[in-house]
């Protein structure tokens, strides 16, 4: 699923090809680690289901303001590349953030029939505008570095008189609803 190259009206100084070097062989690690949580499929993928799902993750990527173009895959796909498992990857984590999970983990992944529930899944969050809301929301805060967090106190128990026995813990009355 190759990404659209943005247009580049004058060359690039050698950091930046040696950065989109660096950042290209980090994407090449990342799609091997993840080839390894799929497993090879029994058969080969048809290239009709791969193909879809490649349109449903570019649908799902535009929410994020990704553009990528999918790959037509005519023929039989042996193992899905790392480009595709990237994209799944980032959307699976992001399902799950949104309280939508895989219908399938990626783990689980055998065949064609796994490959189109997840497509069928990424359609119709890629149509779901609380979804797109929920990926535009921006992430929740850490107070900045030095800055104290907010501590709740913790009572000290009190210590028992040695020879007695402490009362038992009654958990369910120290409960709170919130």
């Amino acid at each position: 699923m190759p990404m659209l190259a943005p247009e580049v009206a004058r060359p690039m100084p050698a950091e930046a090809t040696a950065m989109m070097d660096a950042a290209a062989a980090q994407d090449a690690l990342v799609g091997d680690e993840l080839s390894a949580l799929v497993p090879k499929p029994d058969k080969p993928y048809s290239g009709k289901v791969v193909t879809s799902l490649a349109k449903a993750l570019t649908a799902a990527a535009q929410l994020m303001g990704i553009q990528v173009e999918p790959a037509a895959y005519t023929g039989a796909v042996e193992q899905l590349d790392g480009d595709l498992l990237r994209f799944l990857a980032m959307f699976e984590a992001a399902a799950k953030d949104y309280g939508q999970p895989y219908p399938v983990p990626l783990s689980g992944i055998k065949g064609d029939s796994e490959l189109t529930a997840i497509t069928a899944h990424l359609m119709r969050l890629a149509k779901d505008t609380a979804f797109k809301d929920f990926l535009e929301a921006p992430a929740e805060e850490l107070p900045p570095e030095g800055e104290a967090m907010e501590v709740m106190e913790v009572e000290e128990p009190m210590s028992e008189p040695p020879g007695t026995k402490a009362p038992a813990f009654d958990f369910k009355s120290r409960m709170r609803r919130s």
